[in-house]
C-alpha cells in the first residue's frame, strides 16, 4: 500500500541529503540520538559503498516516493512542500541544485547548451527511475528552481502533447553516440562496399529497402526514427512523474510560456557580472586603510569570477570541437571551477533566480574580518566563512594580501568547502 504523503517523502530523502553534506563526527551525534531513523541507514550505506550523492537521492527518492497513494488517489493539489517565504535556507536550494544537476548527467545525453535526450535504459525504466526524474522536476519548478533547462525541442513538445511529431524529427534530435556516428558513416559512405560495411547496423534501425548510394536519406531517416521514437517509454514515464502538482496540464495549456524551463537558450547561467552586481560589501568608514583593502579584496573577487569564465569558454570550445570530431553526442567531462559552483558554494543554489521578485531581492552580503589573527592567535592561514542561508560571505582580510593568495584560498574553499559543517 502506498500511505505515505509526498511531503513526507521529499522531507525523507532531503534529511538523507543533509547527513551526506555532514562530517563523520556530526554523523556519530546524530546516530546517537536517532540511530534507528532510514536516514541514517542510508547515509551508512553511502558511507560504505562511496557512491556519488545522486544515486543515493534517487535510491532514497524511489524507495518513498512509490510508497505513495498520492499518484493514485488524485490527491496531488493537497500535497506541497513549505513556500518559499517559510524555508529560505540554502540546504533545501542545494538540495535541488544537486538533484537536477544529478539527474541531467545520470538520465541525459547529448553536447552541452543543444538540448539532450533521455538515456536509452530500459533498466531504468523498469525501475520506473524516469518517473522519480519528472517527480523531482516538477517538485524543484514549484520551489523556484532550478529549471531542468536541458530537454531537446521534441522531447519538450512530447512532454506537453503526449505524442511526437515525425515529421519534425531530424538528425539533429540524435543523442546517442551509436547512431550520431552510424549517421556519419553512412554520409561519407563514397562506394557501395563501404557503405555495405554497416549494413547490419543500418538493418537494425528498421530499415528494409535495398542498400544502395541514392537511398543515403532514407537510411539516415531510418536511424533518426530509431534513436529517437525508442525513447518514447522513458519519455512517458517521466511525463507521468511531472503530473505532480499538475505541471503537465500547465504545460499543456501555456508551452510557449513553459518553453524557456526546459529548453536551453533561455535561461541564463549565472556569471561574473551576474555574481558582481549581486555583491552587497559592507566597507568600513570611508577614505580609512581598511576601507581601501576591502575595496581591493572585492577587485580581486571581480578578476577571480572574470578568470574562471574565461577558462570555461575556452573549455566549452574545445569540448564543441570534440562533440563535432564524435557525430555531435556529448560525454562525460572532468569537473573543472566554474561561476556556479562559486554561486552555490556562497548561496546554496547555483542558477539564477527564475522568479522576477526573487531575482530582484537577490543579493550576496561580504564582510571583512581584520581580525583574525587577533583573536585566533599566530596561524598561516585562513579561509573565507560562508553563511548560505543568510547568503553572507566573511573574507579574511590579513591573509588575501596579494591576488595570487585570494585565488589559493578561494579555489581551495569552493572545491572543498561546500559541506554544512558549522552547526
Amino acid at each position: 500500500m502506498r500511505s505515505q504523503s509526498m511531503q513526507v517523502c521529499v522531507e525523507i530523502a532531503f534529511n538523507a541529503w543533509c547527513l551526506k553534506k555532514m562530517t563523520k563526527l556530526q554523523g556519530h551525534q546524530l546516530k546517537l540520538q536517532y540511530a534507528q531513523q532510514t536516514a541514517w541507514k542510508m547515509y551508512c550505506v553511502a558511507l560504505n559503498n562511496k557512491s556519488t550523492p545522486q544515486q543515493n537521492l534517487s535510491c532514497v527518492w524511489t524507495e518513498k516516493t512509490f510508497q505513495t497513494e498520492a499518484f493514485s488517489s488524485g490527491r496531488e493539489k493537497n500535497l506541497h512542500l513549505p513556500p518559499a517565504g517559510v524555508d529560505t535556507g540554502a540546504l533545501r536550494k542545494e538540495f535541488l541544485s544537486d538533484m537536477i544537476s544529478g539527474i541531467e548527467s545520470r538520465f541525459f545525453e547529448g553536447p552541452e547548451n543543444k538540448g539532450k535526450n533521455p538515456k536509452y535504459s530500459l533498466t531504468d525504466l523498469d525501475n520506473e527511475n524516469f518517473r522519480t526524474v519528472g517527480e523531482i522536476i516538477a517538485v524543484s519548478l514549484a520551489q523556484g528552481g532550478p529549471s531542468p533547462a536541458f530537454f531537446k525541442e521534441w522531447c519538450y513538445n512530447f512532454l506537453c502533447s503526449g505524442e511526437v511529431d515525425f515529421s519534425c524529427l531530424s538528425k539533429e534530435d540524435v543523442a546517442d553516440v551509436e547512431s550520431s556516428l552510424l549517421i556519419s558513416k553512412v554520409e561519407d559512405a563514397a562506394d557501395i562496399q563501404s557503405l555495405m560495411m554497416w549494413a547490419d547496423e543500418i538493418v537494425s534501425c528498421g530499415y528494409t529497402n535495398q542498400i544502395k548510394m541514392d537511398s543515403k536519406e532514407s537510411m539516415i531517416r531510418a536511424i533518426v526514427l530509431h534513436s529517437t521514437t525508442r525513447l518514447i517509454p522513458m519519455l512517458q514515464q517521466l511525463r507521468k512523474g511531472m503530473e505532480l502538482y499538475g505541471l503537465v496540464n500547465l504545460m499543456a495549456v501555456n508551452p510557449e510560456a513553459c518553453h524557456s524551463l526546459f529548453v536551453p537558450g533561455k535561461i541564463l547561467k549565472p556569471d561574473a557580472d551576474f555574481i558582481m552586481m549581486s555583491c552587497q560589501p559592507h566597507f568600513s568608514e570611508k577614505g580609512t586603510s581598511r576601507e581601501r583593502t576591502e575595496r581591493k579584496i572585492i577587485n580581486f573577487l571581480q578578476d577571480f569570477l572574470q578568470e574562471i569564465e574565461a577558462s570555461e569558454k575556452t573549455s566549452e570550445t574545445f569540448s564543441n570541437i570534440t562533440d563535432g570530431n564524435t557525430g555531435g553526442a556529448g560525454g562525460e567531462k572532468s569537473e573543472s571551477l566554474a561561476v556556479q559552483h562559486v554561486l552555490q558554494w556562497m548561496t546554496g543554489q547555483s542558477h539564477v533566480p527564475i522568479l522576477p521578485d526573487e531575482k530582484r531581492h537577490f543579493k550576496v552580503t561580504c564582510k571583512f574580518d581584520h581580525e583574525c589573527k587577533e583573536r585566533l592567535g599566530d596561524h598561516s592561514i585562513c579561509y573565507p566563512v560562508v553563511s548560505a542561508c543568510t547568503c553572507t560571505v566573511t573574507f579574511p582580510v590579513q591573509h588575501l594580501d596579494t591576488y595570487t593568495e585570494f585565488k589559493t584560498i578561494m579555489s581551495a574553499a569552493v572545491r572543498y568547502g561546500g559541506g554544512f559543517h558549522r552547526v
